[in-house]
C-alpha cells in the first residue's frame, strides 16, 4: 500500500512536472548523489543495456527526455514501487530494483550519471562520409 501511495505521489509530481499548472515550464530536480559512482553501477547494473553508453538506445535517457528523470523522489519511486508488478506495463521490460539489491545512495548516484548524458550529435557539415554521400546523390 506505502508504495502505491509513493507511485501515485511521483506520477502527480511528474505530470506536474511535464506539463506544469497553465503550462508553465518546470525544471528539472536538483542532483544529490555521486555521478562517478554512478558511472561504475550504471554498467555494472547493466543499464547501458537498454539506455546506451550515453543514454542514448531502445529506452532514452540522455537531455532529460524521460519523465522518471524528473527529479530523485520520480526515479526512486520508479525503480521502488512497483515492487511485485514488474514490469507495470506491457509497453516496459524494465526490471524492478527493490533497495534490497540497490540502495537508495547507489539509485541516487545512477541518477546523478544519467543526469550528466547530453546527446549532441555533429551537423551534417561535419560528418566527411555523410557530406560525401549527400553531395553524391545531388
Amino acid at each position: 500500500m506505502k508504495q502505491m501511495r509513493i507511485l501515485s505521489a511521483a506520477l502527480v509530481t511528474l505530470s506536474l512536472g511535464l506539463f506544469g499548472p497553465a503550462g508553465a515550464q518546470v525544471a528539472f530536480g536538483p542532483i544529490t548523489g555521486n555521478a562517478d559512482n554512478g558511472a561504475k553501477l550504471y554498467y555494472d547494473y547493466g543499464c547501458y543495456g537498454c539506455h546506451g553508453f550515453s543514454g542514448i538506445g531502445r529506452k532514452n535517457l540522455a537531455n532529460d527526455v524521460s519523465g522518471i528523470m524528473f527529479n530523485e523522489t520520480v526515479f526512486l519511486a520508479y525503480l521502488r514501487a512497483r515492487a511485485d508488478m514488474n514490469p507495470l506495463f506491457p509497453t516496459q521490460s524494465m526490471p524492478n530494483y527493490a533497495e534490497e539489491s540497490l540502495s537508495d545512495e547507489d539509485a541516487l548516484d545512477i541518477y546523478a550519471y544519467i543526469r550528466t548524458f547530453r546527446d549532441e550529435p555533429p551537423a551534417v557539415e561535419d560528418i566527411p562520409a555523410l557530406q560525401e554521400i549527400l553531395n553524391e546523390a545531388e
